[in-house]
């Protein structure tokens, strides 16, 4: 043999022909009809069955390898034989293609040509989405096969899976698409693409992770971090195989898909590595108007190569091409003439010219005669047409045997796809009856048979279409249905393996009688969400749980207050914050009536999930909290440290800096004596976000190195990547550029490398904070733009302040503080305890120009307020906000009472955490000591901050110091003062004019 043949049509072509035979001499040998070699051999059909396959080698004296390898193409399976490449695509779901594509389809060569370039541009590289959207029945299946089938036969690798309407599984089509892969890939090529994906492949899809012998990875305590994790690892994974053979990932039914799914579906999409992948999700566009994926819907095409596709009825040619082919499967010589074109009219105005309805309706009235020219004439016929399409589905329903139709309204109740084993198990029948039903069933055309070879799995049927399915279940009454639910219940509770989603959709489903059995497997099927990083699909199956106890019980409010627990926890990873409190403040509630001190300490240390570095006062929080201490007693516990650490970080800016050491101090000491590493990491990150001053930089360095020890000692890169924010943010603010910069390159690696969202922003935070403070403000422009756009897409709660933050300093070096001030009025209003916002009022209000009110606010804040700010996260851009002001106006009283408060901070840097540098604070001590007429002390803090903006290799920040340093020596008027004055003065100006620095080439005229 030369050449490797690509699939079975080239496969079985080049056999033939070495063989010296001809299509009707295979034919004869085998047994085969010579329709289905051609039919093979043209890849009208992709697989053969089992049988079929088997004639065939025997026909063409295949033995050996060259046997197996022969039948195994033919299965659509991968031979070990075959070179890996191909053995790969052979991987692809041939079946679906085979059960999908249609043998009618007409019309649809404009929407196939949109498919067909959307292909192409995937095949070249790029990442398009193709949403096809209609009516059931419309064609959408057949189409996307349709492709699929050409896709196959040129070498791609086809992938599909869909989603189920009534059990939620989550990420349903991507675990179906790529299990079924993963069962037939070679495993050497498994093993390959795996090496360093399986720990979080495992997670979703057990079958690829067993075949290469690891388990799943330790969960993260970061939801965000662990579906980033997840979703990136798909996203190789698919990568990897597109690397080889582009990929067309087939989706169908998106309208049930659960939310994890719709937001992995374009994390996929958007990713930046440029890869060979076509996805084409199928819709119904029916009835999605209150639905949550008509909502979702927009952010599936958005910054996404994406064709969009709705398929509307046939036109009146395709109809009569479509019915013809009814009347060709009766005989060759059948076609329609004039004499029934009132009937094809009458079926496109019924059917609207959907294809399945049309074909179907079609077949319903060729079984009654209606096209036979040898019958009574239309108008005359005895079998009229139905009035809708269920009508004709009820009618093949009633042609059934009693016994068939009571099987088949049992699988309906099962779902669209079913296993016969089940079905006979369910419907108390032997395996022989049960598969005479179905074959009767199947000759009605109301199911269909899956040929795969399932390898000692259950023989698997579907229905003809959902509507089929739909209509059968309907037809049952709503005692009868409950009933058969919790009889296919009890059936599945006898199989180990059955999913607790479906276990609680069949209990569910029989209501009163099996609730108590429901609320179990949906809180089963609510943990096994929560494990499979699906935290939308767990927080659906916690509230159904909540609704089956309130409506039929048992009365047990200990189990509905865990519930309520479990709910908030999954509205927590879910990213619902909202909906999250209002749980926890729920199950508080519950537990204080039950008197349950255990499950009242949930509930408060749940509400608020995950603090921020900074948070706004909370008072439902610290009342929980409180309470929680309270009723917790004196004795000693981690929990009860947790607590303490927990409401001191909320008081970050409503108590006292003294009253939050002490709460912090007193819980440190409690979480040492627990002896519990990760209850006092836990603590001590709490204690380092409730000081957060000035006063604690060298104490924050201290507690970051026990914290990333710590993670080193428990193998927890989160506690380690903490530990690396607390430290970089200290050397920030001690001065230790050079070491911050390094921490931030080993905090970045870390974070990419275990994939934590989180960190990655806080390393983007950064990139943008050094790209502004070395004046490189086009970088730092594009890094907050991008940086923004992340955070708003995913929602992050600080999603409005951080771009505020970061870009503040920014746009007051070029001039632009004035667009500021409506912001920070607005803030004083809102939070008028807060002396950050009143500050960094004047300070816009001086820089604009407005000396006249900026001096007035001073004056109504007075310098005594400045003493009286808290010395918390903000403390610096009081300082610096008052200076600047102070600077502008020149108020020596102010100057002098903002100097004696921050000499104590020398050589240290005004940052905000990581988001804002402000300065060297020898700058703004410099600028207090000038207006104060303090000039010695001036001149030694700004030759300090010279040198250290120099070294960081800030370059607005030294013209910065260079002009207030030149109006210092002016102000002093010494004569050998005055050619250096001019000097620094020149240079800041020069450096202002090319950085364009508004706020220092204006800064003379400004302070008047």
């Amino acid at each position: 043999m030369s050449q490797p043949a690509v699939g079975l049509a080239g496969l079985l072509r080049q056999l033939r022909t070495e063989a010296g035979l001809t299509q009707d001499e295979l034919a004869a040998a085998s047994g085969v009809s010579t329709r289905t070699i051609s039919d093979l051999e043209r890849a009208v059909n992709l697989t053969a069955r089992k049988d079929t396959a088997g004639l065939l080698a025997g026909a063409l004296g295949l033995t050996g390898q060259q046997r197996e390898r022969f039948v195994a193409v033919a299965r659509g399976k991968p031979a070990a034989a075959e070179p890996g490449s191909r053995a790969e695509t052979a991987a692809s779901n041939v079946v679906w293609i085979e059960s999908a594509a249609s043998r009618t389809f007409v019309s649809r060569e404009r929407e196939l040509g949109v498919l067909r370039d959307a292909w192409s541009s995937a095949a070249a590289g790029h990442r398009v989405l193709a949403l096809v959207a209609g009516e059931p029945g419309i064609g959408k299946t057949a189409l996307t096969a349709e492709l699929a089938r050409e896709v196959y036969a040129d070498g791609g690798l086809v992938l599909y899976g869909r989603w189920d309407e009534h059990v939620p599984a989550p990420y349903q089509a991507f675990r179906e698409a790529l299990t079924d892969y993963a069962r037939a890939c070679p495993e050497t090529v498994l093993r390959q693409d795996l090496v360093d994906l399986a720990g979080e492949i495992a997670r979703l899809y057990p079958v690829p992770a067993q075949r290469v012998g690891v388990s799943a990875a330790p969960s993260l305590a970061a939801a965000e971090a662990e579906r980033f994790r997840l979703f990136e690892s798909l996203d190789t994974w698919i990568g990897r195989m597109a690397a080889r053979h582009p990929v067309l990932l087939v989706l169908d039914d998106l309208q049930w898909a659960d939310q994890s799914s719709l937001l992995l579906l374009p994390h996929l999409m958007r990713a930046r590595r440029s890869t060979p992948l076509l996805a084409v999700a199928m819709y119904r566009d029916t009835g999605l108007e209150s639905s949550g994926f008509s909502a979702a819907l927009p952010s599936l095409t958005r910054d996404i190569d994406c064709r969009r596709l709705t398929l509307r009825g046939l036109e009146h040619d395709a109809v009569t091409a479509l019915l013809e082919t009814v009347l060709l499967a009766e005989g060759p010589d059948r076609s329609l003439g004039d004499r029934e074109s009132p009937m094809v009219a009458e079926l496109e105005r019924e059917t609207a010219g959907n294809p399945f309805f049309l074909l179907e309706m079609a077949r319903h009235l060729a079984e009654g005669g209606v096209f036979d020219a040898e019958q009574a004439a239309v108008g005359q016929a005895q079998t009229g047409i139905p009035e809708s399409v269920r009508d004709m589905v009820r009618a093949r329903l009633q042609r059934l045997s009693a016994e068939c139709a009571e099987m088949l309204a049992i699988a309906a109740l099962i779902g669209e796809r079913f296993d016969a084993a089940l079905l006979a198990s369910a419907a108390s029948l032997d395996d022989t009856v049960t598969i005479a039903l179905l074959e009767e069933a199947e000759r009605a055309g109301l199911i269909a048979e899956i040929d795969e070879d399932t390898n000692g799995e259950p023989d698997y049927w579907r229905f003809a279409h959902s509507l089929t399915r739909r209509v059968t279940a309907e037809e049952l009454s709503r005692s009868r249905r409950s009933r058969l639910h919790h009889r296919i219940g009890e059936t599945l509770e006898s199989r180990p393996d059955t999913p607790p989603a479906q276990l609680a959709h069949h209990f569910g489903a029989a209501a009163k009688g099996a609730a108590e059995k429901a609320v179990g497997y949906e809180r089963l099927a609510g943990e096994r969400a929560l494990r499979e990083v699906a935290a939308e699909v767990a927080v659906r199956h916690f509230r159904r749980a909540l609704q089956l106890l309130d409506r039929f019980g048992p009365d047990d409010q200990m189990l509905r207050c865990e519930v309520l627990l479990q709910l908030a926890g999954a509205h927590d990873r879910a990213g619902e914050y909202a909906s999250r409190d209002e749980r926890f403040a729920e199950a508080a509630d519950a537990a204080r009536r039950l008197g349950s001190d255990d499950l009242f300490l949930r509930a408060a240390l749940g509400y608020g999930g995950t603090l921020p570095a900074t948070v706004d006062p909370d008072p439902i929080a610290q009342a929980l909290l409180e309470e929680a201490l309270a009723r917790s007693g004196e004795q000693d516990s981690g929990a009860r440290a947790t607590a303490s650490a927990r409401l001191a970080h909320w008081l970050h800016t409503a108590r006292p800096y003294q009253e939050r050491r002490d709460l912090s101090d007193r819980a440190v000491t409690m979480a040492r004596g627990t002896c519990d590493r990760r209850t006092l990491a836990t603590v001590l990150m709490h204690r380092c976000f409730a000081l957060d001053g000035p006063d604690d930089v060298d104490d924050a360095l201290q507690v970051a190195g026990e914290i990333g020890g710590i993670g080193d000692e428990l193998s927890d890169p989160e506690l380690t990547l903490e530990g690396l924010r607390i430290r970089l943010a200290a050397q920030f603010e001690n001065g230790a550029h050079a070491s911050a910069m390094a921490t931030a390159r080993q905090m970045k690696m870390l974070a990419e490398r275990v994939r934590y969202p989180e960190f990655i922003r806080l390393a983007a935070m950064w990139d943008v904070t050094i790209a502004s403070l070395e004046g490189r403000f086009a970088d730092a422009e594009k890094l907050a733009a991008e940086l923004d756009r992340r955070l708003q897409q995913i929602g992050h709660p600080q999603a409005q302040i951080i771009p505020v933050a970061q870009t503040f300093s920014r746009r007051w070096l070029q001039g632009q503080a004035a667009e500021y001030i409506p912001i920070f009025e607005a803030l004083s209003a809102s939070d008028p305890a807060n002396h950050a916002w009143p500050s960094a009022t004047a300070w816009c209000l001086a820089e604009a120009g407005a000396r006249n009110r900026a001096a007035d606010l001073l004056r109504g804040l007075g310098p005594a307020s400045a003493a009286e700010a808290d010395k918390n996260y903000l403390w610096w851009s009081v300082i610096v906000g008052l200076s600047d002001a102070v600077d502008l106006v020149g108020d020596r009283q102010w100057a002098q009472a903002l100097y004696d408060l921050a000499a104590p901070c020398a050589g240290n840097n005004c940052t905000l955490g990581v988001a804002t540098f402000l300065g060297a604070a020898d700058h703004w001590l410099g600028v207090l000591a000038g207006t104060a007429g303090r000039f010695t002390e001036a001149i030694a803090h700004l030759d300090a901050a010279l040198a250290r903006h120099q070294d960081m290799g800030a370059r607005p920040w030294t013209a910065l110091t260079q002009e207030a340093y030149g109006n210092v020596l002016s102000m002093r008027g010494l004569a050998a003062d005055t050619e250096r004055a001019a000097a620094l003065r020149e240079s800041a100006m020069r450096t202002a004019g090319e950085l364009g620095l508004g706020a220092i080439t204006h800064r003379p005229g400004l302070r008047g």
